[in-house]
């Protein structure tokens, strides 16, 4: 194909008219774009055409191809809701046009792809395919049918256009957060096809509005993400919400419509304050990835983030170091609560742990097109450590979904509710957590169906105290606390009264001091009622997302759990975990007893043994005996760290009510608005409010 070019320039029109036959011998229609939406165009299509894939996945493609123009690895009769797989029909198509546009594929303007690639295209438009999900007609197929038209048009009949026209404007700029990023990217390129610069901006302005702080669906104050109301989102939406802002950055980069010049500052804001804390080891966390349980998906997750991070490399120039840090996710370690999520983690370059709760305010998970089908209790206390970070890598088919890692269930022989997409909340209040950056405290007063329990974890350093008390329900079952569920690696060995017993298949009711997996301590101070499965069990991806076949799986799979007997009153648990640990180092923390705890109803605490370090939850106002005595007027979370002229104080209030916490504390210490009498400090912590409420306050006590 011999392809001639004439660039016409005036005042108000740039044109590029190609005098070309396409594949089925018709002229093609012009294509010219006018001076402000030139770069656009142009930005546009440089995007697409880098996306090349290897030539050898053309070659694949091709062998797929029939003659009508569709695949045969594709069923176009199926209608399903999540991962529409007919959709591959259009990814199929981009793939040849990028390829076929890419000056550097074997395939550049090749004749013989150019008329697949139009058979292909009118094999859609003239079926038009639809799905049962909104999702795919509105926002999906014309996500993916765009490029394809940019990449072609020079080519394109003015029927290929007209049909296509009828598919994209089926998305109008709607809803809010990344529904309505989605909806509004498909109208702004809509509009530049259409040559429609008014259009155009309006469209670039509504993505623009949505790159803020929002008070409903979207980046929350604690850079946490959030849609399908108060739901942490990172990994489905949030995750798409960076990319698509990102792409549209550079889509719109020196043009009219160009986003504003802070926007930039809250991209990286989006990454360094939120996005990296949840990828570890080239894992993003299972946690943070709402519904899509999906297979390899955790890998996935993170390598998208990662390109995000290295897109941000090229459009933030002056912060490449940041950027380059946080591809290295073992260089981040600290301690961070979202305290509009309920979701805390803890890491240092050696592991990484988060818990996952819910409450009134914060939904806990959902299970939208028929994804996260067994997810009813992903939001109860889900408690997941990792040192290498395969852990969990794919497990789902094989987890017992009333046993996941951190929480208290009843084990009743029910299957599991099937939750909706919105509006599915414990009845917990006191949720949330105090942080100080390098350590942390989360805590859950969990309320749910007829069960009640009082959680907390203490993460302090290298290991993370896990306590219960309460634990009460009417329900005729048993109780149980998981503390992990993972895949089995090497042995398991447990250790009791100085005895080490290896080779460890499955044992119940034990009272060990601790036991050991996968280079993970598990340390029980005041023992407990115990059990260990390594057993193979069966599984099936089907269970988790009806968009997977009904195959059976095996899989060595280690569990350990405490049992709290048929409708207890008011039982309770400890244990510590110990990332990186070893034999010899479990006896010597068993030996030395490295912290102080106390787990009532009405408090919790821990304390190291050397007293630099404490953590109280308080579920009633009252005192409690570490530093000598520290009270409080009302419930609140309080960390305590001592430095060598001051103590570092953290506070915060779970239940994001309160408007002022009055605290005394043992000791003479200078603070504002406080007074010493009886040997004691009081002064009063005035809370944030609205947005900001349930966020950690920070205070230095200066010694007097």
């Amino acid at each position: 194909m011999k392809l001639c070019k004439t660039y016409l320039f005036s005042i108000v029109l740039i044109a590029v008219f190609y005098g070309c036959n396409n594949s089925s011998g018709k002229t093609s229609i012009n294509v010219s774009y006018s001076s402000d939406l030139f770069q656009f165009h142009k930005n546009v299509l440089e995007y697409y055409i880098n996306q090349k894939t290897d030539d050898a996945k053309i070659q694949g493609l091709l062998s797929d191809f029939q003659e009508d123009g569709s695949w045969s690895n594709i069923d176009y009769t199926n209608k399903i809701r999540g991962g529409w797989p007919v959709k591959n029909h259009l990814k199929y198509v981009q793939t040849l046009a990028i390829n076929y546009k890419n000056e550097t594929s074997k395939y550049y303007l090749d004749k013989n792809l150019s008329k697949k690639i139009h058979k292909s295209l009118n094999f859609w438009l003239d079926n038009d395919f639809l799905s049962t999900n909104w999702h795919d007609q509105h926002i999906g197929v014309p996500e993916l049918l765009l490029p394809i038209l940019f990449l072609m048009e020079e080519e394109l009949s003015q029927q290929q256009l007209d049909k296509s026209s009828i598919l994209l404007h089926r998305a109008k700029i709607k809803m809010s957060g990344q529904n309505k990023v989605w909806l509004s990217t498909n109208v702004m390129l809509r509009s530049l096809l259409l040559r429609k610069p008014d259009s155009v901006a309006i469209a670039s302005k509504a993505i623009q509005n949505e790159l803020q702080i929002a008070k409903g669906v979207g980046v929350k104050l604690d850079w946490s993400y959030h849609e399908h109301g108060a739901q942490m989102q990172f990994g489905n939406y949030g995750l798409s919400y960076l990319e698509d802002m990102i792409k549209c950055y550079t889509f719109v980069s020196n043009t009219p419509f160009k986003f504003e010049a802070n926007k930039i500052e809250f991209l990286r804001n989006i990454i360094l304050k939120g996005q990296q804390w949840v990828i570890w080891n080239d894992t993003y966390d299972v946690s943070a990835s709402g519904r899509q349980l999906f297979e390899n998906e955790q890998i996935k997750k993170a390598n998208r983030l990662k390109a995000c991070i290295q897109s941000m490399k090229m459009l933030d120039k002056d912060n490449v170091k940041v950027y380059n840090e946080a591809l290295d996710a073992k260089t981040l370690a600290g301690n961070k609560h979202f305290w509009k999520s309920d979701f805390q983690v803890h890491r240092r370059k050696n592991f990484y742990f988060s818990v996952k709760m819910s409450s009134e305010r914060v939904v806990g998970t959902e299970s939208v097109n028929q994804e996260n089908i067994q997810g009813y209790y992903m939001g109860d206390g889900v408690s997941l450590i990792s040192t290498h970070g395969k852990e969990y890598e794919n497990i789902f088919p094989f987890w017992d979904w009333k046993k996941l890692s951190g929480t208290t269930i009843i084990q009743d022989k029910d299957p599991l509710p099937i939750i909706k997409f919105s509006g599915f909340k414990t009845n917990s209040v006191f949720v949330g957590g105090v942080s100080n950056g390098e350590n942390g405290i989360a805590v859950m007063d969990y309320n749910r169906d007829g069960l009640k329990a009082k959680k907390s974890w203490f993460m302090f350093d290298d290991a993370i105290v896990c306590l219960g008390s309460g634990i009460s329900t009417n329900a005729n079952h048993q109780v149980t606390t998981s503390i992990n569920q993972s895949f089995l690696k090497g042995g398991v060995v447990i250790g009791k009264d100085g005895a080490l017993e290896t080779s460890v298949r499955r044992k119940r009711g034990i009272i060990p001091d601790w036991v050991l997996h996968d280079n993970i301590g598990y340390l029980f101070p005041d023992g407990g009622n115990a059990s260990i499965s390594t057993q193979i069990l069966e599984g099936s991806w089907n269970k988790v997302a009806k968009r997977y076949r009904p195959v059976i799986l095996t899989e060595h799979i280690f569990k350990l759990w405490l049992s709290h007997g048929n409708q207890p009153k008011n039982g309770s648990y400890s244990y510590i975990l110990v990332p990186n640990a070893s034999e010899e180092k479990m006896m010597s923390l068993y030996k030395s007893n490295p912290f102080k705890i106390m787990n009532t109803k009405v408090q919790q605490s821990v304390v190291m043994t050397d007293e630099k370090k404490a953590g109280i939850v308080f579920y009633k106002k009252g005192t409690a005996t570490i530093k000598g005595g520290v009270s409080v007027d009302a419930p609140c979370v309080i960390l305590l760290e001592e430095q060598s002229d001051h103590l570092d104080f953290a506070i915060s209030d779970p239940s994001q009510k309160l408007t002022k916490i009055g605290v005394s504390i043992k000791g003479n210490y200078s603070i504002e608005n406080s007074n010493y009498n009886n040997g004691k400090t009081h002064f009063v912590i005035h809370l944030p409010k609205g947005e900001q409420a349930g966020k950690t306050v920070q205070l230095q006590l200066k010694r007097n």
